[in-house]
C-alpha cells in the first residue's frame, strides 16, 4: 500500500509540473535563434512537450543550421516536411501549410549547405503542398539562378510582375538575372523598382551598382557601393562593395567582382523567424 501510495503520488507530482508548464510555441522558439541558438534546450525543457513533437524538431533543425551544422538541419527539415503526423489525440499540426513552412526552412538550410540543387528541390516540393505561395517560388528561382537557369527565374518571376507580395524581392531577383542574361536596360527598371519599396536594402544598392557600370555610369556605381558600406559596414554586401570600389579606381571597364559572387550567392538567407 505503501509503495503504490508513493507511486500514485509520484504520477500525480508529474501531472502537476506539466499543467503548470506554459504550451510550446514555435514562433518564440525560433525567436531564440537571432540571440543564442543554444537557448532552445532550455525553452523546450521549460515547456509543454507533449503534442508538439514537430514543432520542436523544426526549432532544434533550424537551430542545428545557425549553430553551423546546416547540413544535418537541411536534411532534418527535408524529412519532417516530407512526414506527417500521426494524428493522436493533442498531436500538433501537420496541416499542408505547416509542412510547407517547413519545406521552405528546408530549401535555406540547404542553401546554408551551399546545395542549391537540393533547395530548388525542396522548395519545389512545398509548391506541391501550397502552390500560390511566392515566398517558395522565390526561394526555388534564387536556387534556380544559382544553378544558372537565368532565362527559367525570368519567365517565372514575369507574371509576378505586378503582385504586391514580396514585390521587392521579386523584382531585386529578376533583375540579377537578367544581368546574367545581358538585358541590363530591363535589369535596370527592376532594380529601380525594388529600391523604390526597399531603398535601403544594402543587396539591391549593390545589385544597382553593377548595373549601372554596366551601362557606363561609373559615378552612379560608385555611389551605390559606398552606401552599402556607410548603411552595413560589416556585411558581406560591403565587403563585395570595397572590392567593386577598388576595381573600378584601377579598372573602369572591368566587370565588378561582385557580378559573379553576389549573384552565386543569390542572396540566400538561413532559416528564419516566421
Amino acid at each position: 500500500m505503501l509503495l503504490a501510495s508513493l507511486a500514485t503520488g509520484a504520477s500525480a507530482a508529474r501531472a502537476a509540473a506539466a499543467v503548470t508548464q506554459p504550451p510550446f510555441v514555435l514562433s518564440e522558439c525560433l525567436a531564440l535563434l537571432d540571440d543564442d541558438p543554444s537557448d532552445v534546450d532550455d525553452y523546450v525543457s521549460s515547456h509543454m512537450v507533449a503534442g508538439n513533437e514537430r514543432a520542436i524538431g523544426h526549432c532544434r533543425a533550424v537551430a542545428e543550421v545557425m549553430t553551423g551544422d546546416a547540413l544535418a538541419g537541411a536534411e532534418q527539415l527535408d524529412q519532417l516536411a516530407h512526414e506527417a503526423a500521426r494524428h493522436e489525440a493533442g498531436a500538433d499540426d501537420d496541416s499542408t501549410e505547416e509542412r510547407a513552412n517547413v519545406a521552405a526552412d528546408a530549401a535555406r538550410a540547404w542553401f546554408a549547405a551551399a546545395m542549391p540543387g537540393k533547395a530548388a528541390d525542396a522548395a519545389g516540393y512545398g509548391l506541391t503542398l501550397t502552390p500560390e505561395s511566392i515566398a517558395l517560388r522565390l526561394l526555388k528561382d534564387r536556387a534556380l539562378l544559382q544553378l544558372d537557369q537565368p532565362q527559367t527565374v525570368i519567365r517565372d518571376l514575369t507574371p509576378l510582375a505586378d503582385n504586391p507580395l514580396l514585390a521587392a524581392e521579386t523584382h531585386r531577383l529578376k533583375a540579377m538575372a537578367e544581368v546574367q542574361t545581358d538585358a541590363i536596360t530591363q535589369a535596370q527598371t527592376d532594380i529601380e523598382q525594388s529600391l523604390t519599396l526597399e531603398p535601403d536594402d544594402t543587396t539591391s544598392l549593390l545589385e544597382r551598382g553593377i548595373i549601372r557600370q554596366r551601362l557606363n555610369n561609373p559615378e552612379g556605381a560608385r555611389a551605390d557601393w559606398e552606401k552599402v558600406i556607410s548603411l552595413e559596414p560589416d556585411s558581406h554586401e560591403a565587403d563585395l562593395a570595397r572590392q567593386d570600389l577598388t576595381v573600378l579606381a584601377s579598372d573602369p571597364d572591368a566587370l565588378p567582382p561582385s557580378t559573379v559572387t553576389l549573384h552565386a550567392s543569390a542572396a540566400a538567407p538561413v532559416p528564419d523567424a516566421h
